[in-house]
């Protein structure tokens, strides 16, 4: 009977543990999305939220207005700034790995804005 009890506890103790712990990717995910957080403090106002999607795709929520007011010059800064951190982040989970990475900033219904992309 203890040792049935001892299982059990053990058995519990396993599952538990295992829906505790975070997956891999999500990990990952979590790092490259925390590497990317920065933009939004930048570019207040503009960088609404993030999203990884599969394909190597980083997408950018945008406040479209607000897009559309700021001026050109900034708008290519924040462009290259969210494209050189996405490739930072990406290849720092993925060390030795080549793929072509694609940001897309979308407006608050899902329309694309604009798309950039580079190889690692």
């Amino acid at each position: 009977m203890a040792d049935l009890r001892v299982v059990t506890y053990a058995t519990l103790a396993a599952l538990l543990t295992a829906c505790g712990a975070r997956a891999p990717q999500e990990r990952v995910d979590d790092a490259e999305l925390a590497a990317l957080a920065p933009l939004k403090d930048r570019y207040s106002g503009v960088v609404m939220g993030f999203d990884i999607r599969p394909q190597n795709t980083l997408v950018i929520s945008l406040d479209l207005q607000h897009y559309i007011e700021t001026d050109d010059d900034v708008v290519a800064a924040m462009k290259r700034d969210a494209l050189a951190r996405w490739r930072a982040a990406w290849t720092a989970a993925h060390p030795r790995v080549h793929a072509v990475l694609q940001v897309r900033f979308i407006d608050f219904i899902g329309r694309t804005v604009a798309r950039e992309s580079t190889n690692t």
